[in-house]
């Protein structure tokens, strides 16, 4: 069910006005009456929507690939390859059925083969707008603690407006967001010094950054300390690097890489499914498939500004509320860009956001 909108008033506390501390309606039951308009009448009507959990065994999903689920039991630690049941259940209405990371119950069938009987409600997600579909959220990884937001140094179309998407992204799924900059190894002094003034902003925002080179192993060793004691998931655009990242972080060859285009050093995609790993220094990694386009799922535009941590302090000094930081006369949010509080660049990243949103 679509999450209701709320008016914005000068005197709101923080929390109020960031989209991840609104309430959702969760464990809607198969038989409510309002069941049966928009998404839910697409679903397939053996899966139901509720909190009641089935008998069976309880896993986590720990690879995806062609609609076959890994499953490995929380007590036992053996894995089985699952499929969806008819008449599942599940506590994430409007999303993906099942994700990387996800608790789940199942029914085994043999030695190695089982069925998904149910899907638990998730803590964190990476979800998206789903290509094509409506009504639905398109979640590419569950219950994570860390989203790592991989950016190349060596792209000519190095963007932040794509780390700025992540991070909004990130925290409308409870998700810490870290930027991470690979390749950093290709880039001259100078340019080193470029990107090190594009990404100070994040620090002073409280968001980790890190200069790495999986080519080369530079910043790995913090890359590994960071993620140490937490589930990360590796999300970046295809080209990136995230292969190269994963195989260093685990000590070998397990992903494939490719080379990327000469013209635009854009990448191919060569993950094509989910995989959560166990690292050898500690903590865990979701890889998940390059990301070619990242639309913002589930955000009005009003509501983007509360995802700008650094126009909070500002915004409720605005002539108009709510205001959309655009036009409008005596808005305070402008006056602080052009005032050097708020970084340009960010600012740029806001409108861009902003007008993918209407």
């Amino acid at each position: 069910m679509p999450s209701q909108r709320r008016t914005r008033q000068s005197n709101r506390p923080h929390r109020d006005w960031v989209k991840g501390e609104r309430k959702r309606q969760r464990n809607v039951d198969a038989d409510d009456e309002h069941v049966g308009t928009g998404h839910e009448a697409m679903r397939p009507k053996e899966i139901t929507i509720t909190s009641q959990t089935a008998e069976g065994e309880h896993g986590e999903v720990i690879q995806v690939r062609s609609g076959h689920y890994h499953v490995q039991l929380r007590d036992s630690g053996r894995t089985f390859v699952c499929r969806t049941k008819r008449g599942i259940t599940t506590d994430n209405p409007n999303t993906t059925l099942v994700a990387i990371g996800d608790r789940v119950q199942i029914q085994p069938m043999n030695d190695t083969e089982g069925v998904i009987l149910h899907v638990a409600e998730r803590a964190t997600w990476l979800g998206r707008k789903g290509a094509g579909e409506r009504g639905i959220e398109q979640v590419i990884a569950a219950n994570a603690d860390l989203l790592l937001c991989i950016v190349a140094a060596d792209r000519p179309d190095f963007r932040r407006t794509i780390i700025d998407r992540f991070i909004v992204a990130a925290l409308l799924g409870k998700l810490r967001p870290v930027v991470v900059v690979n390749k950093i190894d290709t880039a001259n002094p100078e340019i080193r010094e470029i990107l090190a003034d594009e990404v100070a902003v994040y620090l002073t925002l409280g968001y980790p950054v890190l200069s790495i080179s999986a080519q080369s192993g530079e910043g790995m060793e913090k890359l590994q300390e960071l993620i140490a004691g937490n589930t990360a998931v590796l999300a970046g655009q295809s080209g990136v690097g995230k292969s190269t990242v994963m195989n260093r972080l685990l000590g070998n060859e397990l992903r494939r890489t490719a080379e990327v285009r000469h013209n635009d050093r854009r990448g191919v995609h060569t993950t094509v499914d989910s995989v959560l790993h166990l690292l050898p220094t500690g903590g865990r990694l979701i890889d998940t498939p390059g990301i070619r386009e990242f639309g913002i799922w589930d955000l009005q535009p009003e509501e983007l500004d509360g995802y700008f941590t650094e126009f909070l302090e500002h915004l409720r000094n605005c002539r108009y509320l709510p205001c959309t930081h655009t036009h409008e006369p005596n808005c305070a949010v402008r006056k602080a860009v052009e005032s050097g509080l708020i970084d340009p660049g960010r600012y740029a990243s806001y409108l861009s956001i902003f007008d993918s949103l209407r």
